[in-house]
């Protein structure tokens, strides 16, 4: 039987005063025993903290089943509820508020867990304390703990994105100078001086040419930027590997007799490909003028490109400067530049293979390199090979 104890008390009345007091027991119940007057521990702890004699403990359980007022358990779905009003309390605490305001309001919520039972111990209803108080503590740990590390990794973003602007403002601060003072210097002693014709038209095609140095490096910049944040739409056009490495061959093979490197093409392979034609030309060009520009004079470059298990793999190899194992893991990262490169003289900006390496990814391929210091590098661009509509037709023609 769930006794509900009286906050009050029992009126309990002396032997000693009984002909003074006889009044307030007309019409009671009156309930007879002695009470231990030494200090042993033979009382009963009420819920109130109250020492309560046994005869007081008979006193209160007939109270309770003369009034009928039992003490009823909580339901199951009544300690569900608030337990969980307790987690989804945590949770939008902090993540609507940060910093000590959020931490008061969970110490609030915290103070309030406990004062339930007590409340509803009050009103006649036994709630269990060890659910709402446990719910309410591991929900305003875990959403603390929560929010403190996502505020932490999102302060690591915002110092890296702050990072990576900071460099991509050097990098156009430092890099478009240059051309940017050829076309200044040049139209200025076009305007100052008189000069042949032979002379003026040699400064219009320095400041033709600076100018498209200029335009190339913005638009580098903004390919970089629009593919890391996915911004950029790729088209989807059907070609051959073996055309775009035609293409790129015919573009690189002046700046190779430059520094008189051979370049040469094995047997192509007719495996096609799909997206954007454009881009996937200037990923593999860069990976050509990357060769050329750090491999030594009298050297050559090697071009393959291969079917092999339904991937179309379209390498470069060189036998450049080459990169040890540490370098190889930092190549894709936008601004890096191996010690080797920049120790070469070569001008780089270090975005380049960032760029090929996010075409390459949105086309569904990836990258894979092997290098070696001094002996060389390959880098191979791999992509999953569809099949052309000639081949298609032809699959037709031998089923028909």
């Amino acid at each position: 039987m769930l006794i509900r104890y009286l906050p009050s008390g029992i009126p309990m009345v002396s032997v000693s005063e009984l002909h003074q007091r006889a009044e307030i027991l007309r019409g009671k119940t009156v309930f007879l025993g002695v009470t231990a007057l030494s200090a042993a521990h033979d009382r009963l702890v009420n819920p109130y903290g109250q020492n309560v004699p046994g005869v007081a403990v008979h006193a209160h359980a007939f109270e309770t089943m003369a009034r009928g007022r039992f003490l009823t358990p909580a339901r199951d779905v009544t300690v569900l509820a608030l337990c969980a009003l307790f987690a989804a309390g945590a949770g939008l605490t902090f993540m609507l508020l940060s910093g000590w305001l959020g931490y008061a309001c969970g110490v609030i919520m915290l103070g309030v867990a406990h004062a339930v039972p007590i409340l509803f111990f009050r009103n006649g209803v036994l709630f269990p304390f060890f659910a709402p108080v446990s719910v309410a503590w591991l929900a305003t740990a875990g959403a603390a703990s929560f929010q403190y590390f996502f505020v932490r990794r999102q302060l690591r973003r915002s110092e890296s994105e702050k990072s990576r602007y900071q460099q991509a403002i050097h990098w156009a601060a430092h890099e478009m100078r240059t051309p940017l003072t050829a076309i200044q210097g040049s139209s200025e002693i076009m305007s100052r001086y008189a000069m042949s014709e032979e002379k003026r038209h040699q400064l219009s095609e320095m400041i033709n040419s600076e100018s498209k140095r200029l335009a190339r490096m913005i638009q580098t910049f903004l390919d970089v930027e629009r593919l890391t944040d996915g911004q950029m739409e790729l088209k989807r056009e059907s070609f051959t590997a073996s055309e775009i490495i035609d293409v790129c061959l015919k573009r690189v093979q002046p700046i190779a007799e430059r520094k008189k490197i051979s370049v040469s093409l094995g047997a192509p392979v007719d495996g096609t490909l799909t997206g954007d034609r454009e881009l996937m030309e200037y990923a593999f060009y860069n990976l050509l003028t990357n060769s050329v520009k750090y491999s030594p004079s009298g050297t050559e470059i090697r071009i393959t490109a291969e079917l092999h298990d339904g991937d179309v793999r379209m390498a470069v190899r060189d036998q450049g400067i080459g990169m040890d194992a540490k370098e190889l893991k930092n190549i894709f990262k936008k601004f890096y530049r191996t010690k080797r490169a920049e120790a070469s003289g070569e001008v780089g900006t270090g975005i380049g293979l960032s760029i090929v390496e996010q075409i390459v990814k949105h086309h569904g391929g990836r990258m894979e390199v092997i290098s070696e210091p001094g002996k060389g590098s390959c880098f191979t661009m791999v992509f999953k090979a569809h099949a052309s509509a000639s081949s298609n037709a032809e699959t037709a023609n031998r089923r028909g």
